[in-house]
């Protein structure tokens, strides 16, 4: 197993580990409430079906998270097929049934094929800031910046890339998402080291989240 790969694997089990925290920390609110509610509640602050007026509400909108992304391609020179498997912690502040903020750190790593036909295995991370608005109940529209970088044995590059997309969310604990979000990426121009010139392109990706609202 390569550096790379080693470096990958570690990043997911850093996000394994913060799931079974939330993981840990959502049953532990649950069993807390449990006794005196009849229902669960929407963490967004609104009442489920069957749920009394005694419901959980939201005190502090400040959240943490984490999403496994797969892209169609890598979005820059000639990659094509499924490119990008990105892991990626997040953080941020959701506003109930308005709009929320999501703050995000990102790995991932895909195959560039030089002009010698020599593939080359290139890692990149990126900080991106999300925002959301919703559209009604659980559906959202989302738009986004991420300032990407990418190391190599080639050499390091970074760009800059915008998105747009939408998504929605379920409800599997009285203060944990699920959330699955579906964007566009345009990456901005950039050089490449690897392939001697300028590139610049676009993907589809697909993200599997989760959110747990701390408060």
């Amino acid at each position: 197993m390569n550096d790379i790969s080693l470096k990958f694997m570690k990043h997911f089990m850093l996000v394994v580990a913060l799931v079974l925290v939330a993981a840990s920390s959502s049953f532990a609110l649950n069993s807390r409430s449990s006794g005196s509610l009849p229902a669960s509640s929407n963490p967004l602050g609104q009442a489920q079906a069957g749920a009394g007026a005694g419901g959980l509400n939201m005190r502090l909108p400040l959240f943490l998270g984490g999403s496994f992304g797969i892209g169609s391609g890598a979005g820059v020179g000639d990659s094509h097929g499924i490119g990008v498997c990105q892991i990626k912690p997040t953080l941020g502040a959701w506003l109930p049934g308005l709009a929320f903020l999501r703050l995000g750190y990102g790995f991932s790593s895909y195959e560039e094929k030089g002009d010698n036909d020599k593939k080359s295995e290139i890692e990149t991370s990126d900080f991106s800031v999300d925002v959301g608005v919703h559209l009604f109940s659980e559906f959202y529209v989302t738009g986004s910046y991420s300032r990407v970088s990418a190391l190599s044995e080639n050499g390091d590059i970074a760009w800059n890339e915008w998105s747009s997309g939408f998504g929605t969310f379920w409800m599997v604990f009285p203060r944990t998402l699920l959330t699955f979000d579906i964007g566009y990426h345009w990456v901005r121009e950039h050089y490449d080291p690897f392939i001697g010139k300028d590139v610049s392109g676009g993907r589809f990706q697909m993200n599997l989240g989760f959110v747990v609202f701390v408060y």
